[in-house]
């Protein structure tokens, strides 16, 4: 697809219009001193990882190792911030039994260069041999639209697009769905008129009593329905308007809506229920702290997980979305400030320039474009996103160091409610362990690794970014400018992101790195392990220079020809993997994604600094992964996850139970052992068991009391198991 460039004069009067429907950053970055090869950071310690994975293109059925979707003059996060844009179709639509097993993806674009006002919003649909069918807008309006997700229904293999557009005669934003009736001819295209699905501002009046509520940038999912023959539509969509304070911290509402065959070819009106959610509803209304957050949804199960202030969540719901448990966790890091060389300067100063700083790893509002994966027979939640180093002044004040943005894969254990963590860029001894890694400390000696030339830390910066502008700096890199995917089947997990460690070295005009100029790197980790470990990082790039190893000119060998003369940004993923293969030293998936062909380094629709712009293309492809261990089908009659356990709760009955149930577990060993019960929030509520008990199988009893003997309210508690071998845990449900 050829490019054509032409320079556009961004007038004042403009610049507003393309920010509108944008998120936008909620706390003020701190400035830092840049230090030559900062980023280029020595591993002082060795890790037992898998090596970065083997990979190649697979062709599709033209031989074209990308498939071309559709040019685009809009050149800012064309697929939904979070949620799926790519999704896989069932094999066979049904009730005609028409084949199907394509590709749809959802998208917005600019057919023009005006793309201040000209947004709209389409969709592609690839064969089953990935070659395009069609490319076509799902409206004929082209106001503003944007951002849009998809989910299909797994029986009738018909897709469900939603996005924001302004309403007619002004720029009120609302939310709307359509879906393709694919089950009529076996074949795409036959798209319904827009449906409203978000009424702003009336059902914020209606849900939070606010008059001016926005919501934008519509997630949705397609999951089981308690209704027989019936599936089950879920959306959500963030605020957009400011609170009290002139800050957005995005509450959500929340709906779903039943739906069958029936519904979908007489056009029937769906019956939809909405919420909003009161933590975030009070965070925001009362300017507590920003909401982070992604939805995801697995038959009856459905999540949003993420983080608000120092809190991790994972808001679930077992019964289809009906009700909600919330769990979180404080996540909140003292570090030790460094000190110079001289062992009197520390590194972090408090603004008056003489208290020294009292440090913290944090939860980041920056890195918050992401989606979650489930894994471990859906036992586990799995997401990426980032943390930050910053001083307590700076907390209290709302500002943030910016530069000191580091990913982590966080998960939360459905079974248990607990959450975990792994240090993925940068690393320490051990990236699994309780503690962050600290930059300047990574063999964890306690001792700075290395200081700079004027003996001052050396802090490496992980830079995961395809964006570096000084004039924007690090919260523009982090914050609009970062995307962290995830594409998984059970045990094995791809995580794709980006780096500009060298791209920023070039900005600096670092001697030995003026190839590296506005050229980023592709980052994908994998986990055959349901994401308990990860491979040692895989990069491509698109510098053709890259082709040997070098240190001087800080070459790798990472250049990947398909790129050549491409900048492939904004990446979004298939939400599941394919098996491909499961033999015996013969691991492989296909990774579906889709990304942007950028024509000029960096986005004019959203940096007035970038007037040059020019028609990319939207691009599909497909990986051949391979991983290192066997994927563990979930569907198998084996229990993998019993096999394993030298002690373990075997079974709960009656569960759910009113008013006593029985708690059957089996020991490999005589032993001492404790049997306690948790509420959801983790507080213990009764403690049933702590003596010695034989090997074997045995039964206690628990009548729903605590440990005053009073009796404990309806709800979700977890009986956990306690011996020298091993901790199990089991979810138990009381119903009065």
């Amino acid at each position: 697809m050829g490019k054509f460039f032409v320079i556009i004069v961004l007038s004042a009067f403009l610049i507003p219009l393309f920010a509108e429907d944008f998120q936008q950053p909620v706390q003020e970055p701190v400035s830092l001193k840049f230090y030559p090869s900062r980023e280029m950071h020595i591993d002082f310690c060795s890790r037992n990882q898998d090596p970065p994975p083997e990979y190649s293109f697979i062709p599709n059925g033209d031989g074209d190792l990308t498939t071309f979707l559709a040019g685009n003059w809009y050149d800012y996060m064309p697929y939904g911030y979070n949620g799926h844009s790519l999704r896989l179709q069932t094999e066979i639509s049904q009730p005609y039994g028409y084949s199907a097993g394509g590709i749809y993806i959802s998208y917005h674009l600019s057919d023009n260069q005006y793309f201040g006002t000209n947004r709209k919003a389409w969709f592609s649909y690839l064969n089953p041999d990935m070659t395009l069918n069609i490319s076509s807008p799902l409206t004929d309006n082209d106001r503003r639209k944007g951002f849009v997700t998809n989910d299909i229904d797994p029986i009738t293999g018909d897709p469900f697009f939603t996005w924001h557009s302004p309403q007619s005669g002004n720029y009120d934003y609302d939310c709307f769905y359509s879906y393709d009736l694919y089950n009529q001819y076996g074949s795409p295209g036959l798209i319904t008129d827009p449906i409203l699905l978000i009424n702003n501002p009336e059902i914020g009046i209606e849900l939070t009593g606010h008059e001016d509520d926005e919501f934008l940038w519509p997630v949705i999912w397609i999951g089981s329905s308690p209704i027989e023959d019936h599936r089950r539509i879920h959306i959500y969509a963030n605020n957009y308007t400011i609170n009290q304070n002139g800050r957005k911290n995005y509450n959500s509402v929340f709906g779903f809506a039943d739906f069958n065959y029936e519904d979908l070819i007489d056009s029937n009106d769906l019956v939809w229920s909405y919420r909003t959610f009161p933590t975030w509803d009070n965070n925001h209304y009362n300017d507590i702290c920003r909401i982070n957050k992604d939805l995801i949804v697995k038959e009856n199960k459905v999540a949003f997980f993420g983080s608000y202030g120092d809190t991790l969540f994972c808001y679930l719901s077992e019964d289809y979305g009906d009700t909600f448990s919330e769990f979180t966790q404080e996540w909140l890091y003292p570090i030790a400030n460094p000190l110079h060389e001289n062992g009197e300067t520390y590194q972090f100063y408090n603004n008056d320039e003489i208290t020294p700083a009292e440090l913290y790893f944090c939860l980041s509002n920056d890195g918050k474009k992401y989606n979650g994966v489930f894994s471990d027979n859906d036992s586990k939640i799995i997401w990426m996103t980032g943390i930050n180093i910053n001083t307590q002044e700076n907390r209290e004040q709302g500002s943030y160091m910016a530069a000191y943005f580091y990913p982590k894969i966080f998960s939360f254990n459905v079974d248990s409610g607990t959450f975990d963590f792994y240090d993925m860029d940068i690393q320490g001894v051990d990236p699994v362990d309780d503690q962050p890694a600290i930059p300047w400390d990574l063999n964890e000696d306690g001792i700075v690794d290395q200081y700079n030339d004027d003996g001052s830390v050396y802090i490496p910066l992980s830079m995961c970014s395809y964006f570096f502008n000084a004039d924007q700096g690090y919260q523009d890199a982090f914050f609009q400018e970062s995307t962290f995917r995830m594409s998984a089947n059970n045990s094995w997990i791809v995580a794709l992101w980006y780096d500009c460690k060298k791209l920023y070295q070039a900005h600096f005009e670092v001697e030995g790195y003026e190839s590296w100029e506005d050229k980023h790197e592709i980052v994908i980790s994998i986990s055959d392990d349901c994401g308990d470990t990860w491979s040692d990082p895989l990069f491509i790039n698109a510098n053709s220079e890259d082709v040997i190893v070098d240190s001087v000119n800080h070459f790798n060998n990472h250049f990947e020809v398909i790129f050549e003369d491409m900048i492939p940004v904004y990446f979004t993923l298939g939400e599941k993997l394919e098996i491909l293969s499961n033999s015996e030293g013969n691991y492989h998936a296909k990774f579906h994604l889709a990304f942007y062909d950028d024509p000029y380094y960096g986005a004019a629709a959203i940096e007035t600094t970038w007037p040059l712009v020019g028609e990319g293309d939207l691009r599909y492809a497909a990986l051949d992964i391979e991983f290192q261990e066997p994927w563990l089908d979930p569907t198998s009659t084996e229990d993998n996850t019993i096999v394993n356990k030298l002690d373990y709760i075997k079974n709960v009955h009656p569960n759910p139970f009113n008013p006593a149930t029985n708690i059957e577990f089996y020991l490999s060993k005589d032993s001492e052992i404790r049997l306690e019960i948790f509420n959801v929030r983790g507080q213990k509520v009764r403690e049933l068991v702590n003596d010695y008990f034989p090997r074997g199988e045995h039964s206690i009893k628990w009548f729903g009391l605590d440990d005053n003997n009073s009796e404990v309210c309806s709800g979700i508690y977890f009986s956990k198991l306690i011996t020298e071998n091993n901790t199990d845990v089991f979810k138990m449900v009381l119903l009065k």
